[in-house]
């Protein structure tokens, strides 16, 4: 199902940014970053990390800044790192389990499944159908711009898309299609921020960080719960 992107954020102000993905609209973000809306971002503004000095694997694989702990949850879509800082909220989530293992192993993050058990009740109540919005408290770092299009993704409601064009257009920003792209691109939180419901102005897929056989997966599974039998034995996506 197409989402109209002029009526995306013709609603009032939603309380969080969470709580914008229970209803089928959403008020348009400010201008400023929305680090500290309903507390879902961090008010703290993103640092650069520092490279390692002798290894630029390490540099690339370094653990998302101020991680407390990680932790490992199984779901149908594969498993999934899960990233919390001190205060338990999520800054990264992500379906590449070898390679974030090895950012742990290599940042000596400490592995806590147990931390991460709210996360996995969420995740696992979305997989059997049963949640569409997910309300932890997220702290991803980003730019201004990124803070607004992750922002803005929460928005999309569950089993429609939008093309990256309609959510520059919702975001005021008509022009910026492809900055909104890579903005898309580099959202940590995979699946809760839902960076999925966007397509390519023609429907396709396009990218996806999680690789497209995810993004496939989440979109098959969001419509076939919103619109019963719409993949059937001839269906595709």
């Amino acid at each position: 199902m197409k989402y109209s992107a002029p009526d995306l954020f013709s609603a009032p102000a939603p309380e969080s940014v969470a709580q914008a993905t229970d209803s089928a609209t959403c008020h348009r973000p400010p201008a400023a970053p929305l680090f500290a809306q309903g507390g879902l971002w961090s008010d703290t503004p993103p640092v650069a990390l520092p490279p390692a000095a002798d290894d630029a694997a390490a540099a690339v694989l370094q653990a998302p800044l101020h991680a407390a702990c990680h932790g490992v949850v199984a779901t149908r879509f594969g498993p999934a790192m899960v990233w919390l800082d001190l205060q338990g909220r999520l800054l990264r989530l992500d379906f590449h389990l070898e390679q974030e293992l090895q950012r742990a192993q290599l940042s000596g993050s400490r592995r806590d499944d147990a931390a991460v058990a709210e996360v996995a009740r969420q995740l696992h109540e979305y997989e059997r159908g049963e949640r569409r919005s997910f309300d932890i408290p997220l702290a991803a770092r980003g730019t201004a711009f990124q803070q607004q299009v992750w922002a803005a993704l929460c928005c999309i409601p569950y089993g429609e898309t939008m093309s990256y064009g309609e959510l520059a257009l919702a975001l005021g920003k008509p022009g910026a299609a492809r900055a909104v792209g890579r903005a898309n691109a580099t959202n940590p939180i995979a699946l809760i921020v839902p960076c999925h419901r966007v397509l390519g102005a023609d429907g396709s897929l396009t990218g996806y960080a999680g690789g497209l056989p995810l993004k496939s997966a989440l979109l098959r599974f969001e419509q076939e719960n919103t619109v019963p039998g719409l993949f059937g034995a001839a269906g595709r996506l």
